[in-house]
């Protein structure tokens, strides 16, 4: 183990906390445990640098575990309850890689269903249709499939959280009305009360996107049954068959300090849509689209 996790081990151990890279720097300096030979004046993100690489070669066998973006932790001293969904995936790598399975589609069944609407129709009118499980790296290459995509719109009164979308992200830059994510194919289990695993997919896409402590999104309070959830069709560039985006909507009790979870590089904000909404063509696809075909009805 190199002096870096050396000294993390020392400061996570004694705190007894998840910390950020700063904060462990920070104490590992009042603890006097800092090796002489480590300087500079970014050494705390080297540090976290060696973190991460150490959990993403180790993965469940690292001495560390990520319990939220840039907050880690001593793995045996964590609870369950801080572990989101057996560990928190950073996403912008999570949605390079595409190896996990999504939901899909053959385009010509939407089509017979749906026809050519581009406007909102009932998830439970078209569920039917989503029976096959592929690596997304696959269904992207394939023009006769549509994935299943999932917007969590996070709601308080008549706010609803707006905020940029990651790095990164397939669908696009720009402001999003929601947390953009994946109905994965492992998401349903035993324990699901629909057969897609929404909900889950719903919390884990929080999860991954933020800091919020996994009790908190549990707390969130859906808006909608699983018969009334609304999804709209996206049509992809260069001919591609798309993707179906499902709208999962929540309601937040306690909107400030949800926010304060939210990482500042996305600039999270309560809008009150559309009238917050100056400049509806600096919104991600998904989001200019509901502003626009879908006539505000989604969020509205």
């Amino acid at each position: 183990m190199n002096s870096y996790l050396q000294m993390s081990l020392a400061v996570l151990s004694s705190s007894g906390r998840s910390m950020s890279a700063r904060e462990i720097l920070e104490a590992a300096y009042r603890l006097q445990v800092v090796p002489d030979h480590l300087f500079g004046k970014t050494q705390h993100k080297t540090l976290q640098a060696r973190l991460s690489e150490e959990i993403m070669r180790n993965r469940n066998d690292s001495v560390f575990t990520r319990t939220a973006p840039g907050r880690f932790a001593v793995r045996t001293q964590t609870t369950k309850s801080e572990r989101p969904m057996g560990g928190y995936v950073a996403p912008k790598r999570s949605y390079q890689l595409k190896k996990f399975d999504v939901l899909c589609a053959d385009a010509r069944e939407l089509e017979l269903v749906i026809g050519g609407s581009v406007g909102l129709v009932l998830f439970s009118l078209v569920s039917r249709i989503f029976k096959k499980q592929m690596p997304l790296r696959r269904v992207e290459r394939d023009r006769k499939l549509v994935r299943l995509r999932l917007m969590v719109i996070i709601r308080h009164h008549d706010k609803i959280l707006t905020l940029a979308s990651i790095d990164g992200s397939d669908m696009g830059t720009g402001r999003s009305l929601g947390l953009l994510g994946y109905v994965k194919g492992d998401d349903a289990d035993l324990f699901s009360t629909e057969p897609y695993g929404i909900d889950a997919a719903a919390q884990r896409t929080v999860i991954e996107q933020s800091s919020v402590p996994r009790e908190a999104v549990e707390a969130l309070s859906k808006r909608r049954t699983s018969d009334e959830l609304r999804c709209v069709r996206i049509i992809g560039a260069d001919d591609q068959a798309g993707s179906l985006v499902l709208l999962a909507e929540f309601e937040c009790l306690n909107p400030d300090e949800f926010i304060g979870h939210v990482p500042a590089h996305r600039a999270p904000r309560w809008s009150r849509v559309p009238s917050d909404i100056n400049d509806i063509s600096g919104l991600e696809p998904v989001s200019r689209h509901l502003m626009t075909v879908a006539g505000c009805v989604a969020i509205l």
